[in-house]
C-alpha cells in the first residue's frame, strides 16, 4: 500500500466518521407513533415502578381487554397508553385515557381483582401520577398540617 493510498483511505473514514457523528442519532430510529399504546414497559425511568417477573405475569387474572373495558367504563375516552406494572408490590394496568373534553386521565385498574384503583385526571406531574387518590389524601392532610403549624407560631 502506497503512502497516497494509505492517505486516501484515512481520509475516506474521517469523513465517514465525521459523518456519523454529525447525522442525529434517531434519523432512522422508530418514534414510537406507530403505535403509541405500550402493553408493558420494564424499562421504565420512574423508581417506584419494580420489574415484572415472569411468575407477576402468571398472577394476572385480568385480561388487558378486560381492563380496558373497566377503565373506559370509569372515564368514558379514548386510551392514548396502556401497561401492565408492578407498584408497591401490586400488579395494575395502567390507562391514560384522552376524554371528548380532550383533558387526559390517569386509570389504574388491579390486575387482579379488576378493582379501580385511581381514576384521575393526569396533572402532568410524574411524582403524583404514580400515587393513589388514597395517598394524595393523606398527603395533603400533612401539608394542611404542616401549614397550620406554620400560622400558629407567633413572631417574636
Amino acid at each position: 500500500m502506497t503512502f497516497t493510498s494509505l492517505f486516501r483511505y484515512l481520509l475516506v473514514v474521517l469523513i465517514l466518521g465525521t459523518a456519523a457523528a454529525i447525522l442525529p442519532d434517531t434519523a432512522n430510529a422508530q418514534d414510537g407513533k406507530d403505535n403509541p399504546r405500550k402493553v408493558e414497559r420494564e424499562d421504565d425511568d420512574n423508581d417506584d415502578d419494580e420489574k415484572l417477573s415472569a411468575e407477576d405475569k402468571q398472577r394476572v387474572k385480568l385480561s388487558l381487554e378486560d381492563a380496558r373495558t373497566i377503565a373506559t367504563g370509569r372515564i368514558a375516552g379514548k386510551v392514548i397508553d396502556e401497561e401492565l406494572e408492578k407498584e408497591r408490590g401490586r400488579l395494575q394496568y395502567a390507562f391514560d385515557i384522552r376524554d371528548e373534553h380532550g383533558k387526559v386521565w390517569d386509570v389504574e385498574i388491579d390486575a387482579i381483582t379488576g378493582e379501580v384503583l385511581q381514576a384521575v385526571e393526569d396533572d402532568d406531574d410524574d411524582e403524583e401520577d404514580v400515587r393513589t387518590t388514597k395517598y394524595k389524601k393523606v398527603d395533603k392532610k400533612k401539608q394542611i398540617e404542616r401549614t397550620a403549624k406554620v400560622v400558629k407560631v407567633k413572631p417574636d
